[in-house]
């Protein structure tokens, strides 16, 4: 046959109705259900994308079984039962039914938990407000005086915090040398701070540092007017007030209204100088005394162009007293006062 004849065929009305009828069945099949296109896998995956062709025909051909009868001896074509689509769509929906119920109980567990964790938190805030409804109405403390670590002790301090009535506050601190030191370091220090009680703590009005005849400074706090008035040696000195500024003794009480850390930042004058103290979280360690293992938070005011700095250690179980306070010169010096012994008298409700 040549090459005009099979053109001629190709032409014939005859082959393009047999090609029709071809398409027509294949697009049956297709929408019929005969062939499939699904993604088994987006149920687990859905950033997937696998595409199978499954064509059911086949698996009517392999599910046929031929059978003979035994009473007229023909052989019988039989189907085994296969899957039909609907099945295949429950089981779908069942695969997504288990999926959104694994999703809920998840949901359920993430509440529950968030739950469980607001409770945890209402709880401390309510252990907190119980904490801070209990004044202290007295607090004395004793220390014992280093010049360096290790050493024993060359002198003797003693802190005395008292509410007074209408809500003023009154703290004394004095340190002075004991035994052979106080040949050499006859000066007593002393520290007095004076002022108010409001619901964000210690407000004070007057401060005083005095160490023996050489050093005498006095701070006045001026709310109205937003200033504090310094002298020192009879240098006066006026500065912008800010809200919660301290002095450097009533800064380490007000840790029993304000716990450390929810504010690392105080405005303190020393009765000469006004000047932000930025502190830093060192760590949670234990302080051994004569009476007890305490419980503190480690706080420190650190200078980086020298050795100079303050450092705290704040009892947990007594508010946030400060049972330890290292001071640091310039040179590398130490003053260093630890706990000896605590008295306390709370208010009563």
């Amino acid at each position: 046959m040549d090459s005009n004849c099979i053109k001629k065929l190709l032409k014939s009305n005859y082959i393009k109705f047999l090609l029709a009828i071809f398409a027509s069945i294949l697009i049956h099949l297709f929408l019929l259900g005969g062939i499939d296109i699904y993604n088994p896998f987006f149920l687990k995956k859905p950033d997937n994308l696998n595409v199978v062709i499954k064509s059911y025909l086949e698996n009517h051909v392999k599910n046929e079984e031929v059978v003979t009868n035994p009473i007229t001896n023909k052989e019988v074509v039989t189907k085994k039962k296969s899957p039909s689509l609907k099945n295949n769509i429950k089981q779908n929906r069942q695969i997504d039914t288990i999926s959104n119920e694994k999703k809920e109980s998840s949901i359920k567990d993430l509440s529950q938990d968030l739950q469980d964790y607001e409770l945890k938190e209402v709880s401390q805030d309510a252990d907190q407000n119980d904490k801070k409804e209990i004044l202290y109405k007295k607090v004395v403390i004793d220390y014992d005086v280093r010049r360096s670590l290790g050493s024993s002790p060359v002198g003797a301090a003693k802190t005395i915090y008292l509410l007074e009535q209408d809500n003023h506050y009154s703290i004394r601190n004095e340190v002075e040398a004991k035994g052979f030191a106080s040949l050499f370091y006859w000066n007593k220090l002393v520290q007095i701070s004076d002022g108010l009680i409001t619901p964000e703590g210690l407000k004070p009005l007057n401060y005083h540092y005095q160490f023996g005849s050489k050093i005498d400074n006095l701070a006045v706090f001026d709310w109205e007017s937003k200033k504090i008035i310094t002298s020192a040696n009879g240098k006066t000195s006026e500065f912008e007030i800010l809200e919660g500024s301290q002095d450097m003794l009533s800064f380490m009480y007000q840790f029993m209204f304000e716990p450390p850390l929810t504010k690392m930042k105080i405005y303190i004058t020393n009765g000469k100088n006004f000047k932000p103290y930025d502190y830093a979280f060192v760590g949670e360690e234990i302080i051994e005394t004569e009476v007890e293992n305490l419980f503190t938070i480690h706080i420190a005011k650190f200078n980086y162009n020298n050795e100079e700095r303050i450092d705290l250690w704040l009892a947990k179980d007594y508010r946030y007293l400060p049972i330890k306070i290292r001071k640091t010169e310039k040179d590398g010096s130490i003053l260093d006062q630890t706990v000896k012994k605590i008295e306390t008298e709370s208010l009563e409700p």
